[in-house]
């Protein structure tokens, strides 16, 4: 079959997810000795595949969270990110070593290795597949025939019989009204990861951080590099920081005989069963490893309602337990805190404003105060609402919101249902804006996982599709 006539797998989004998904699709196609050809276009503005906003960022000093022999594109290769590392140079290095075997590298070194291992699995691929990176955004998603017509920012469009969606998370959003005056204020930086980001702020200014999980670890590790002297305070409603990463033994599972729960409370009560389980062999982390490899069934065992009163009253207190910090950064924090150069509280910021040359914001419970800079570190917006392309499928009656509104709805395999809940074989979304379907889809090792056991079906589905047309 000529090239141009194989099936086209469109993917919508080249950061993280739709890297690895490309890698998994290419190898499990090379593998397949009797598979056609096959057409991928991967869909992203961005100049680099596989970086996306958590990988593309370009400080030295923003770190995997996870170490290294965790984070593999490969799960059947559990070193191949580490082999790397070392294969590059890259390691050894005593600054990203925290223990033995244990490393914690920038993260813009794991965004070169999606990159290479994407480049790796397209070579290998050989002429039976073709990878292209169209550099622009999908504006929209139509069925069209047997297939699908994707249609682009630049006016163009691209006709396929299967289309994944794997546009990760939106950008924060500030938690509070900003005035237009704070916005063009050199101090305000609604996004610490962009490159210069703090090039702007005083050395001896006086920082407002909104969030206090990993991001605000990243604002603060950013300015301790630039050298910056003056004052930090982190808020966020709880006050809630990240805790410290711990051991990672396999093996250890004490959720494995637990029932399928069908309320918050029970969900609860399940991990705190898991807790009481512990030795003095194991920490908590092992316990929080462990529950997250078993939450899916039980994540898809509540009923809506329920999954939202989770998220409303539980997921802060399991994110900061969930998504730890690596050693560096924490240590960082721990030690500008007892230095008295940074204070973490508990308030809600109701409002900045620009004020004689400086930044107004209104803490809830202290009033208002005056900082030379803020840095916006709160979490990623809720999809549906701030992705226009996801808000079109849904709109269009192809996708429907998930149970908690955080994204789309999809099956196990990461078949979107569509407002009827009907699954579409060759419509399928993948990554962090799947995370309200399955509980957890949001690390480099969840999403790997999960697109490794739902590649092979997406396959067939697009081979079917072109059978059919």
């Amino acid at each position: 079959m000529p090239q141009g006539d194989a099936p086209r797998l469109v993917i919508l989004g080249g950061g993280l997810t739709g890297a690895a998904l490309a890698i998994h699709a290419l190898r499990a196609h090379a593998a397949d000795v009797a598979a056609g050809p096959l057409r991928i276009d991967v869909v992203e503005p961005a100049a680099a595949l596989g970086r996306g906003a958590a990988y593309g960022t370009a400080d030295p000093e923003h770190r995997i969270n996870v170490p290294s022999h965790r984070m593999s594109l490969l799960p059947e290769e559990p070193d191949h990110l580490t082999r790397w590392l070392f294969a590059q140079g890259h390691l050894p290095d005593a600054g990203s070593t925290a223990a033995p075997g244990e490393h914690y590298v920038p993260r813009a070194l794991f965004g070169a290795y999606a990159a290479e291992t994407l480049a790796e699995a397209a070579r290998a691929a050989g002429p039976r597949a073709a990878l292209r990176h169209r550099r622009a955004r999908a504006s929209s998603v139509s069925p069209r025939g047997a297939g699908w017509r994707v249609t682009l920012d630049d006016g163009r469009s691209l006709d396929a019989e299967a289309v994944a969606v794997c546009t990760g998370h939106p950008a924060p959003v500030p938690p509070c009204p900003v005035s237009e005056a704070a916005r063009a204020h050199p101090g305000y930086v609604p996004d610490p990861w962009r490159a210069q980001a703090f090039g702007r702020l005083p050395p001896e200014g006086t920082v407002l951080i909104v969030g206090t999980g990993l991001t605000m670890l990243d604002a603060v590790a950013t300015l301790h590099r630039t050298g910056h002297r003056g004052s930090v305070l982190a808020v966020s409603r709880r006050g809630l920081l990240p805790r410290p990463q711990g051991a990672f033994p396999d093996g250890f599972d004490p959720f494995a005989d637990a029932p399928l729960p069908r309320t918050a409370v029970e969900l609860l009560r399940v991990l705190r069963g898991g807790i009481a389980r512990l030795s003095p062999d194991h920490g908590w982390q092992e316990v929080a490893d462990a529950f997250r490899a078993r939450l899916t069934p039980m994540w898809r065992a509540l009923p809506a309602a329920e999954q939202r009163r989770v998220a409303r009253r539980l997921l802060p207190y399991w994110e900061v337990h969930r998504f730890r910090a690596a050693p560096q950064p924490s240590m960082l924090v721990e030690r500008w805190r007892a230095e008295g150069r940074l204070a973490i509280a508990r308030a809600a910021v109701t409002g900045i404003d620009a004020e004689g040359g400086r930044l107004a914001a209104e803490l809830g419970g202290t009033g208002r105060r005056l900082f030379d800079a803020a840095v916006i570190c709160t979490g990623p917006a809720a999809a549906v609402r701030a992705d226009p392309l996801l808000r079109g499928l849904v709109e269009a009656g192809l996708a429907r919101p998930d149970g908690v509104g955080a994204g789309v709805a999809v099956d196990p395999e990461g078949r979107l249902l569509d407002g009827r809940g009907a699954a579409s074989d060759t419509l399928r979304a993948f990554g962090p804006i799947t995370r309200g379907s399955f509980g957890e889809m949001t690390g480099e090792p969840d999403i790997t996982r999960h697109l490794a056991r739902s590649v092979p079906g997406l396959l067939a589905a697009l081979e079917g599709a072109r059978a059919a047309a």
